[in-house]
Protein backbone atom coordinates (compact mmCIF):
# COMPACT_ATOMS: atom_id res chain seq x y z
CA UNK A 1 0.00 0.00 0.00
CA UNK A 2 2.80 2.58 0.71
CA UNK A 3 4.02 2.12 -2.82
CA UNK A 4 0.65 2.69 -4.21
CA UNK A 5 0.45 5.69 -2.60
CA UNK A 6 3.85 7.12 -3.03
CA UNK A 7 3.17 6.37 -7.15
CA UNK A 8 -0.28 8.55 -6.85
CA UNK A 9 1.51 11.29 -4.90
CA UNK A 10 3.97 11.47 -8.01
CA UNK A 11 1.01 11.11 -10.46
CA UNK A 12 -0.97 14.34 -8.76
CA UNK A 13 -1.73 16.65 -11.33
CA UNK A 14 -2.43 19.43 -8.97
CA UNK A 15 0.74 19.37 -6.86
CA UNK A 16 2.40 22.45 -6.70
CA UNK A 17 -1.10 24.41 -8.12
CA UNK A 18 -2.27 27.41 -6.46
CA UNK A 19 -6.08 26.51 -4.99
CA UNK A 20 -8.39 29.35 -4.52
CA UNK A 21 -11.58 29.41 -2.54
CA UNK A 22 -13.71 27.10 -4.39
CA UNK A 23 -11.85 25.54 -6.78
CA UNK A 24 -10.87 22.44 -4.63
CA UNK A 25 -13.45 20.44 -6.66
CA UNK A 26 -12.57 21.10 -9.80
CA UNK A 27 -9.03 20.29 -9.09
CA UNK A 28 -10.16 16.75 -7.84
CA UNK A 29 -12.53 16.37 -10.78
CA UNK A 30 -9.10 17.06 -12.94
CA UNK A 31 -6.96 15.16 -11.42
CA UNK A 32 -9.52 11.61 -11.68
CA UNK A 33 -9.27 12.13 -14.77
CA UNK A 34 -4.94 13.52 -15.08
CA UNK A 35 -1.99 11.13 -14.28
CA UNK A 36 1.31 12.43 -15.36
CA UNK A 37 5.00 11.15 -13.82
CA UNK A 38 8.71 12.24 -13.97
CA UNK A 39 10.10 8.75 -15.29
CA UNK A 40 11.62 8.34 -18.39
CA UNK A 41 11.69 4.95 -19.78
CA UNK A 42 10.47 1.42 -18.49
CA UNK A 43 11.90 0.27 -15.39
CA UNK A 44 11.81 -3.23 -14.41
CA UNK A 45 9.24 -4.66 -17.26
CA UNK A 46 7.02 -7.65 -16.19
CA UNK A 47 7.64 -10.65 -18.30
CA UNK A 48 4.35 -10.85 -19.90
CA UNK A 49 2.69 -9.39 -23.33
CA UNK A 50 2.79 -5.46 -23.28
CA UNK A 51 -0.87 -3.84 -23.21
CA UNK A 52 -1.64 -1.88 -25.64
CA UNK A 53 -1.32 1.98 -24.11
CA UNK A 54 -2.30 4.92 -26.59
CA UNK A 55 -2.97 7.24 -23.30
CA UNK A 56 0.27 8.85 -21.94
CA UNK A 57 -1.14 9.13 -18.95
CA UNK A 58 -1.39 5.70 -18.50
CA UNK A 59 1.40 4.62 -19.60
CA UNK A 60 3.44 6.99 -17.38
CA UNK A 61 1.93 5.57 -14.76
CA UNK A 62 2.77 2.24 -15.82
CA UNK A 63 6.63 3.29 -16.34
CA UNK A 64 6.94 4.65 -12.59
CA UNK A 65 5.67 1.20 -11.24
CA UNK A 66 7.83 -0.75 -13.19
CA UNK A 67 5.35 -2.63 -15.37
CA UNK A 68 6.10 -3.48 -19.41
CA UNK A 69 4.88 -0.77 -21.56
CA UNK A 70 3.14 -0.94 -25.29
CA UNK A 71 3.99 1.84 -27.34
CA UNK A 72 1.35 2.44 -29.73
CA UNK A 73 1.28 -0.18 -32.31
CA UNK A 74 -1.78 -2.26 -32.62
CA UNK A 75 -2.40 -5.33 -30.43
CA UNK A 76 -4.58 -8.80 -31.06
CA UNK A 77 -7.55 -6.65 -29.87
CA UNK A 78 -8.64 -3.37 -31.68
CA UNK A 79 -7.98 -0.40 -29.99
CA UNK A 80 -9.79 2.05 -28.36
CA UNK A 81 -8.91 5.68 -29.27
CA UNK A 82 -10.72 8.63 -27.65
CA UNK A 83 -12.25 10.32 -30.51
CA UNK A 84 -10.96 14.18 -31.06
CA UNK A 85 -12.40 17.22 -31.98
CA UNK A 86 -11.71 18.26 -35.64
CA UNK A 87 -9.87 21.27 -34.93
CA UNK A 88 -8.67 20.47 -31.10
CA UNK A 89 -9.01 22.16 -28.34
CA UNK A 90 -10.12 25.62 -28.43
CA UNK A 91 -7.82 28.01 -26.39
CA UNK A 92 -7.25 30.80 -29.18
CA UNK A 93 -6.19 30.86 -33.01
CA UNK A 94 -2.77 28.61 -34.18
CA UNK A 95 -0.29 30.60 -35.66
CA UNK A 96 1.27 27.49 -36.84
CA UNK A 97 1.93 29.01 -40.69
CA UNK A 98 5.90 27.49 -39.95
CA UNK A 99 4.70 23.78 -39.70
CA UNK A 100 2.16 24.14 -42.98
CA UNK A 101 5.37 25.68 -44.59
CA UNK A 102 8.08 23.02 -43.22
CA UNK A 103 5.69 20.34 -43.80
CA UNK A 104 5.20 21.95 -47.74
CA UNK A 105 8.86 21.81 -48.44
CA UNK A 106 9.84 18.72 -46.25
CA UNK A 107 12.99 16.64 -46.71
CA UNK A 108 13.32 12.81 -46.50
CA UNK A 109 15.69 12.07 -43.57
CA UNK A 110 18.50 9.59 -44.16
CA UNK A 111 16.68 6.58 -43.06
CA UNK A 112 13.78 7.22 -44.84
CA UNK A 113 12.96 4.13 -47.75
CA UNK A 114 15.77 1.56 -46.04
CA UNK A 115 15.05 -0.87 -43.56
CA UNK A 116 16.43 -3.73 -41.15
CA UNK A 117 15.19 -5.91 -38.58
CA UNK A 118 15.27 -3.44 -35.67
CA UNK A 119 14.06 0.29 -35.50
CA UNK A 120 16.84 2.36 -33.86
CA UNK A 121 16.13 5.39 -31.48
CA UNK A 122 18.46 6.61 -29.32
CA UNK A 123 17.47 9.39 -26.94
CA UNK A 124 19.13 11.64 -23.98
CA UNK A 125 16.10 11.78 -21.91
CA UNK A 126 15.76 13.51 -18.32
CA UNK A 127 14.35 11.78 -15.03
CA UNK A 128 13.35 12.23 -11.64
CA UNK A 129 11.85 11.22 -8.49
CA UNK A 130 9.46 13.74 -6.47
CA UNK A 131 8.34 11.93 -3.33
CA UNK A 132 6.35 13.15 -0.82
CA UNK A 133 8.31 12.45 2.43
CA UNK A 134 5.54 12.74 4.89
CA UNK A 135 6.90 15.20 6.73
CA UNK A 136 5.85 18.47 5.46
CA UNK A 137 8.41 18.44 2.47
CA UNK A 138 9.22 16.54 -0.96
CA UNK A 139 12.61 14.51 -1.36
CA UNK A 140 13.77 15.46 -5.17
CA UNK A 141 16.21 13.37 -7.65
CA UNK A 142 16.98 13.98 -10.64
CA UNK A 143 18.96 12.55 -14.13
CA UNK A 144 19.89 12.35 -17.36
CA UNK A 145 19.66 9.05 -19.02
CA UNK A 146 21.42 7.31 -22.74
CA UNK A 147 18.69 5.40 -23.85
CA UNK A 148 18.61 3.45 -26.69
CA UNK A 149 16.00 1.19 -28.23
CA UNK A 150 15.64 -1.27 -30.92
CA UNK A 151 12.23 -2.47 -31.94
CA UNK A 152 11.13 -4.94 -34.24
CA UNK A 153 8.00 -6.10 -35.94
CA UNK A 154 7.56 -8.96 -34.02
CA UNK A 155 7.03 -7.43 -31.19
CA UNK A 156 10.90 -8.11 -29.98
CA UNK A 157 13.41 -5.51 -28.80
CA UNK A 158 15.79 -3.98 -26.26
CA UNK A 159 15.89 -0.96 -24.01
CA UNK A 160 19.40 -0.69 -22.86
CA UNK A 161 20.17 3.09 -20.33
CA UNK A 162 22.95 4.18 -19.26
CA UNK A 163 22.23 6.59 -16.19
CA UNK A 164 23.95 9.60 -15.50
CA UNK A 165 24.81 11.27 -12.49
CA UNK A 166 21.71 12.13 -9.62
CA UNK A 167 21.71 15.35 -8.23
CA UNK A 168 19.34 15.99 -5.35
CA UNK A 169 17.46 18.96 -4.26
CA UNK A 170 19.40 19.48 -0.97
CA UNK A 171 20.77 17.51 1.40
CA UNK A 172 17.77 16.19 2.28
CA UNK A 173 16.47 14.91 -0.75
CA UNK A 174 20.05 12.99 -0.67
CA UNK A 175 19.86 11.29 2.51
CA UNK A 176 15.98 10.42 1.98
CA UNK A 177 17.15 8.36 -1.24
CA UNK A 178 20.12 7.37 0.54
CA UNK A 179 18.01 5.19 2.83
CA UNK A 180 16.45 4.11 0.31
CA UNK A 181 18.65 2.84 -2.62
CA UNK A 182 16.00 0.53 -4.46
CA UNK A 183 14.40 3.89 -5.72
CA UNK A 184 17.39 4.85 -7.99
CA UNK A 185 18.42 1.42 -8.87
CA UNK A 186 18.08 0.86 -12.88
CA UNK A 187 18.58 -2.46 -14.90
CA UNK A 188 20.82 -1.20 -17.78
CA UNK A 189 19.62 -3.27 -20.39
CA UNK A 190 15.86 -4.94 -20.78
CA UNK A 191 15.08 -7.18 -23.55
CA UNK A 192 11.71 -8.08 -24.61
CA UNK A 193 10.79 -11.49 -26.16
CA UNK A 194 8.52 -11.60 -29.81
CA UNK A 195 5.32 -10.47 -28.93
CA UNK A 196 6.09 -8.34 -25.53
CA UNK A 197 6.67 -4.90 -27.12
CA UNK A 198 3.57 -4.13 -28.62
CA UNK A 199 2.96 -1.28 -30.95
CA UNK A 200 0.24 0.74 -32.69
CA UNK A 201 0.25 1.06 -36.05
CA UNK A 202 0.48 4.39 -38.04
CA UNK A 203 -2.87 4.87 -39.85
CA UNK A 204 -3.06 6.98 -43.22
CA UNK A 205 -0.66 9.82 -43.77
CA UNK A 206 -2.95 12.70 -43.14
CA UNK A 207 -3.50 15.33 -40.37
CA UNK A 208 -6.80 13.94 -39.51
CA UNK A 209 -5.87 10.10 -39.09
CA UNK A 210 -2.64 11.24 -37.25
CA UNK A 211 -4.81 13.44 -35.13
CA UNK A 212 -7.10 10.98 -34.33
CA UNK A 213 -4.32 8.99 -33.18
CA UNK A 214 -2.27 11.78 -30.75
CA UNK A 215 -6.18 12.74 -29.50
CA UNK A 216 -5.76 11.14 -26.06
CA UNK A 217 -5.85 13.64 -23.24
CA UNK A 218 -7.97 16.72 -25.22
CA UNK A 219 -9.12 17.68 -21.55
CA UNK A 220 -5.69 19.04 -20.56
CA UNK A 221 -5.55 21.44 -24.05
CA UNK A 222 -3.37 21.66 -26.71
CA UNK A 223 0.30 21.03 -24.88
CA UNK A 224 -1.47 17.19 -24.68
CA UNK A 225 -0.57 16.82 -28.53
CA UNK A 226 2.53 17.95 -28.15
CA UNK A 227 3.48 15.62 -25.59
CA UNK A 228 1.55 12.72 -27.53
CA UNK A 229 4.01 13.53 -30.46
CA UNK A 230 6.66 13.43 -28.21
CA UNK A 231 5.58 9.47 -26.74
CA UNK A 232 4.34 8.89 -30.56
CA UNK A 233 8.41 9.57 -31.54
CA UNK A 234 10.18 7.71 -28.84
CA UNK A 235 9.20 4.06 -30.03
CA UNK A 236 9.27 4.12 -33.79
CA UNK A 237 10.38 5.80 -36.52
CA UNK A 238 8.15 8.10 -38.81
CA UNK A 239 8.49 8.19 -42.20
CA UNK A 240 8.38 11.67 -44.47
CA UNK A 241 5.12 11.21 -45.30
CA UNK A 242 3.84 10.88 -41.68
CA UNK A 243 6.09 13.33 -40.19
CA UNK A 244 4.41 16.04 -42.77
CA UNK A 245 1.08 14.69 -41.51
CA UNK A 246 1.62 15.39 -38.03
CA UNK A 247 2.96 18.80 -38.97
CA UNK A 248 0.01 20.06 -40.98
CA UNK A 249 -1.86 18.57 -37.65
CA UNK A 250 -0.56 20.67 -34.94
CA UNK A 251 -0.54 23.58 -37.43
CA UNK A 252 -4.27 23.60 -37.89
CA UNK A 253 -4.41 23.01 -33.55
CA UNK A 254 -5.54 25.97 -31.75
CA UNK A 255 -3.10 27.07 -29.32
CA UNK A 256 -0.11 25.91 -31.39
CA UNK A 257 2.41 28.50 -32.10
CA UNK A 258 5.84 28.72 -33.62
CA UNK A 259 8.64 30.48 -32.15
CA UNK A 260 11.63 30.69 -33.58
CA UNK A 261 14.90 28.34 -34.60
CA UNK A 262 16.87 27.24 -32.27
CA UNK A 263 20.28 25.17 -32.69
CA UNK A 264 21.01 21.16 -30.99
CA UNK A 265 24.38 19.74 -29.38
CA UNK A 266 24.66 18.36 -32.26
CA UNK A 267 24.45 21.04 -35.20
CA UNK A 268 20.42 20.47 -36.23
CA UNK A 269 18.90 23.65 -36.44
CA UNK A 270 15.21 23.15 -35.23
CA UNK A 271 11.99 25.21 -35.16
CA UNK A 272 10.53 25.27 -31.63
CA UNK A 273 6.84 24.74 -31.71
CA UNK A 274 4.90 25.77 -28.34
CA UNK A 275 1.10 25.43 -26.64
CA UNK A 276 -0.26 26.44 -23.43
CA UNK A 277 -0.48 24.20 -20.61
CA UNK A 278 -3.65 23.61 -18.18
CA UNK A 279 -5.52 25.57 -21.27
CA UNK A 280 -8.49 22.73 -22.09
CA UNK A 281 -11.87 22.85 -21.24
CA UNK A 282 -11.55 23.81 -17.84
CA UNK A 283 -8.48 25.93 -17.47
CA UNK A 284 -5.92 24.98 -14.55
CA UNK A 285 -5.45 28.45 -12.37
CA UNK A 286 -2.94 30.35 -12.87
CA UNK A 287 0.26 30.13 -15.19
CA UNK A 288 1.28 26.66 -15.83
CA UNK A 289 4.15 27.59 -18.63
CA UNK A 290 4.41 26.09 -22.08
CA UNK A 291 4.99 22.93 -23.66
CA UNK A 292 7.37 22.66 -26.44
CA UNK A 293 8.55 20.67 -29.35
CA UNK A 294 11.70 21.30 -31.98
CA UNK A 295 11.25 20.07 -35.36
CA UNK A 296 14.42 19.69 -37.46
CA UNK A 297 13.70 22.31 -40.32
CA UNK A 298 14.78 20.46 -43.31
CA UNK A 299 13.08 17.28 -42.62
CA UNK A 300 10.36 17.83 -40.28
CA UNK A 301 11.60 14.92 -37.49
CA UNK A 302 11.52 15.72 -33.71
CA UNK A 303 14.93 16.37 -32.09
CA UNK A 304 13.35 17.14 -29.17
CA UNK A 305 10.45 17.02 -26.81
CA UNK A 306 9.03 18.00 -23.63
CA UNK A 307 10.37 21.27 -23.31
CA UNK A 308 9.47 23.78 -20.60
CA UNK A 309 11.04 26.79 -22.58
CA UNK A 310 14.47 26.49 -20.80
CA UNK A 311 15.76 22.91 -20.77
CA UNK A 312 14.69 19.92 -23.33
CA UNK A 313 13.73 16.14 -21.11
CA UNK A 314 13.57 14.98 -24.14
CA UNK A 315 16.47 14.81 -26.80
CA UNK A 316 16.61 12.39 -29.72
CA UNK A 317 19.77 11.91 -31.16
CA UNK A 318 20.42 9.39 -33.40
CA UNK A 319 17.31 7.51 -35.78
CA UNK A 320 17.83 4.27 -37.99
CA UNK A 321 17.66 0.74 -39.29
CA UNK A 322 19.76 -2.30 -37.99
CA UNK A 323 20.26 -6.06 -38.02
CA UNK A 324 21.06 -6.34 -35.15
CA UNK A 325 20.31 -4.92 -31.03
CA UNK A 326 23.09 -3.64 -29.32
Amino acid sequence: MSDAMELLRRADPAAGVPVGPGDADEVLRRAAHDVTTYEVDPLRPARRRAVLLAAAGAATVLVAAGVGVAALRGSDAAPVTPQAPSTGPSTGPSTGDCLSDLAGRIEPAPYDGRGGRFEYIRIDAGGGWTVDTGKGGFARATWRADVRHWFADDGSGVIDTTLGPVTYADRASEEYFAARPAMLNREPRTTFRPGEFVRRPLPAADPAAMGELLSDGWENGPSQALVNVTNLNRHQLIDTAHRAAVLRFLARLDGVACAGEETTPEGRTGIRVTAPRGRGPHPSPGDQGAEALLFDTRTGELLAGNGNGVTWDTRFVERGYTDTAG
